[in-house]
């Protein structure tokens, strides 16, 4: 590759060249900060001077190449230092600085002895006094450790994605082969004429349909799981909080009464957010009727909501008096499905399980502070 065509030429190379020879300032890297800095992070430093036709590697970018001692850069050999599927990429970035545009970039380089790294490369054109571009310096790193760190994990990422889809594929079709054989066994011991059955018969008859509501039941809950996989994946609309809370409230406008519930909110500092509203409605609920459920015997419930920005997240904060949780002792199986922790008999276990699936589907978390005998505090990060 020839590169003579980046020698400086205009009516004002008399100056250029009267200071490129006058002062190596421009292109020296040789002083004690410099030296301890690449030290440091690792990184080599090399400069390209046009007027001379130069290059320079520094001690740290010599050791990274792998160069001999002796050898030289060259304007044309620089170019061979970049693996050559890379190549195109390196030339034109190195020719758009030659123009004044500066780069930083991810690109397989090669050592002297043909060995092929990811390095970070950054470059920045170099001036005269005068303004004039004549050279380029920069510096690049060896970044094929993380680089390859980073593939492993989206590998396996993938990966995962691939398994938890197959796996949501699998029990959306063992859920949707079952409903209907269920569906005909519960019908089928309605209809079962019990008039002439003994009273061992009978029992048998009715554990039998105990069975069948519970598969029922279980297998409910296994499309309420399936159907946060599938959701999760719809467009996100911009959702008003305040509406979607009075549509529950409504909806549970019964139970409040009945448990004389007092209800506190302020959604003033974050009124709208993009979200499923589905799923909204559905944290909102499941958290409201988790702190009515567990509401303290001896005081009137109370449930606080408000929503707040920090560090440039939103926040939902739904807090209440009820019995509180031990965390220490309850704490990793709060959201797992199926976990009751104080024997109410209409507790399913399944209410935060959903909640946190929701929120996690949505690129969220759920978070939880309690204290025995005071209330908890569940903080969702939209």
């Amino acid at each position: 590759m020839n590169l003579s065509r980046l020698s400086l030429k205009g009516k004002k190379n008399a100056t250029v060249e009267k200071n490129i020879t006058s002062t190596s300032d421009y292109f020296s890297m040789d002083n004690f900060y410099y030296r301890q800095i690449s030290e440091l992070t690792g990184a080599g430093g090399w400069s390209v001077d046009f007027k001379n036709k130069k290059s320079f590697f520094d001690d740290q970018a010599r050791n990274i190449l792998n160069v001999p001692k002796d050898y030289n850069p060259t304007l044309n050999t620089g170019f061979n230092f970049y693996a050559e599927e890379h190549m195109d990429k390196a030339t034109a970035l190195f020719f758009d600085c030659a123009q004044g545009k500066s780069f930083s970039t991810h690109v397989k380089m090669r050592t002297y002895d043909g060995e092929i790294f990811w390095a970070k490369a950054i470059g920045r054109p170099l001036r005269n006094n005068d303004g004039e571009i004549i050279g380029i310096r920069g510096v690049f790193q060896n970044i094929h450790e993380e680089k390859f760190r980073e593939e492993q994990l989206e590998q396996s990422f993938r990966l995962i994605q691939g398994h938890n889809s197959r796996l949501y594929d699998f029990a959306h079709i063992i859920s949707h082969n079952l409903r209907s054989q269920v569906g005909n066994l519960q019908m089928s011991a309605a209809l079962f004429d019990t008039s002439n059955l003994s009273a061992d018969q009978n029992e048998l008859l009715e554990n039998f349909t105990k069975i069948g509501k519970s598969l029922d039941i279980t297998l409910k809950h296994l499309n309420k799981i399936v159907s946060v996989h599938n959701v999760a994946s719809e467009t996100r609309d911009s959702v008003v909080i305040e509406e979607v809370y009075q549509r529950v409230v409504a909806g549970l406008s019964q139970t409040i009464r009945e448990n004389k519930v007092m209800m506190y909110t302020d959604f003033s500092e974050v009124e709208e957010i993009p979200y499923i509203e589905a799923y909204l409605e559905s944290i909102l609920q499941n958290l409201i009727t988790n702190a009515i459920r567990y509401k303290h015997p001896d005081r009137d419930p109370e449930i606080s909501l408000y929503t707040y920005e920090e560090d440039g997240k939103v926040h939902l904060l739904v807090k209440d008096n009820g019995l509180g949780i031990d965390l220490e002792k309850h704490g990793e199986e709060l959201f797992k499905i199926y976990k009751t922790f104080h024997g109410n008999d209409d507790a399913l276990g399944l209410g935060l399980f959903l909640t946190r699936n929701e929120v996690e589907a949505m690129g969220g978390e759920i978070n939880v502070e309690s204290k025995v005998g005071k209330g908890s505090k569940f903080i969702v990060t939209l």
